[in-house]
C-alpha cells in the first residue's frame, strides 16, 4: 500500500471510531443540554461594579459580547468577563492594538477578500467525509427524536422567551416580523435554540454595524466569512456526492 492510501486508511479508520463513538452515546438523555444562563444588563452591573454607561460604551467601543432581543439585551458572564477584566486593568488603552482603527479595517478587508485555498491535507479529509456523509446523515435521522432535531435543542415560545429573558409577545414578534429561524408543528411554533442564537448573534452585530462601528462589522463579516466557507463545502460535497451516483 501506498503512503497516500495509509494515510487515507488510517483516517477513514479514526473517523468511524469516532462517529461509532458518537453513536453509542447518541440518546434523547444525553443530548439534554445544560442551557445556558443570560445575564441582564443591571445583573451585569451588580455582578461587576461597573456602571450601566460604561457597559454601554464596552459594548460599542470594544464590541463586548451580548444580544440584543428588541429592547432588552442580555450577556453570558463567561463571555463577557475577558472584556471586563481588560478593561479594569487598562482602562480604555489598548496595549495591543487590537482596537487600533487601521487594524480593523484591515481585517475586515482580508475578511471580505479572502486568498486561501484549502490544503491538500484538507482536501484529503473532505473527501474522506464525504464518502462517509450519506450514511452518516441517515444514521442521525434515525436516532433523532421529535424534541431534538439533529441533535439540537427545541423550545416553545414559552421557553424561548424565559431562556432570552424576554415575553413570549417579543419572541412572537422576532418570528413574524424579524424573520427569526422556526418550525412548525400544527398550530404551534418551535424555536430551534442553536439556530435563535446566531441569529440573533448576526442582527445584533449587523445593528452596530449599520452605524458604521467598524469593531462590530468585524466581527459581522467574520460571521459571514465563516457562513461562506461552511455553505462552499456543504455544495462541494454535495456536488461530488450527486456526481458520485453519476
Amino acid at each position: 500500500m501506498t503512503v497516500e492510501g495509509l494515510y487515507e486508511s488510517s483516517i477513514r479508520s479514526i473517523f468511524s471510531e469516532e462517529v461509532s463513538k458518537m453513536f453509542k452515546s447518541f440518546s434523547v438523555e444525553n443530548q439534554k443540554k445544560q442551557l445556558k444562563s443570560y445575564l441582564t444588563m443591571k445583573e451585569v452591573s451588580k455582578k461587576t461594579g461597573l456602571s450601566l454607561s460604561t457597559l454601554g460604551d464596552l459594548m460599542r467601543r470594544r464590541a463586548m459580547p451580548h444580544l440584543r432581543v428588541k429592547s432588552r439585551v442580555i450577556f453570558l458572564e463567561e463571555e463577557i468577563m475577558p472584556t471586563i477584566i481588560h478593561y479594569k486593568e487598562f482602562g480604555w488603552t489598548d496595549p495591543d492594538d487590537e482596537w487600533d482603527v487601521a487594524k480593523a479595517f484591515k481585517d475586515v478587508e482580508i475578511l471580505r477578500n479572502p486568498k486561501e485555498e484549502p490544503t491538500m491535507i484538507e482536501e484529503a479529509i473532505r473527501k474522506i467525509i464525504r464518502d462517509e456523509l450519506e450514511v452518516f446523515v441517515q444514521d442521525i435521522k434515525n436516532v433523532t427524536s421529535k424534541e431534538y432535531y439533529m441533535g439540537r435543542t427545541n423550545l416553545t415560545i414559552k421557553e424561548a422567551a424565559k431562556y432570552f429573558r424576554t415575553s413570549p409577545s417579543t419572541i412572537t414578534n422576532l418570528i413574524h416580523e424579524e424573520g427569526m429561524p422556526h418550525m412548525r408543528m400544527g398550530s404551534r411554533y418551535i424555536i430551534v435554540l442553536e439556530e435563535a442564537e446566531a441569529f440573533l448573534w448576526r442582527e445584533t452585530a449587523k445593528r452596530y454595524a449599520d452605524t458604521g462601528n467598524i469593531y462590530w462589522t468585524r466581527i459581522l463579516e467574520r460571521i459571514d466569512y465563516e457562513d461562506n466557507k461552511r455553505k462552499a463545502a456543504f455544495e462541494k460535497a454535495m456536488s461530488n456526492l450527486e456526481n458520485s451516483y453519476k
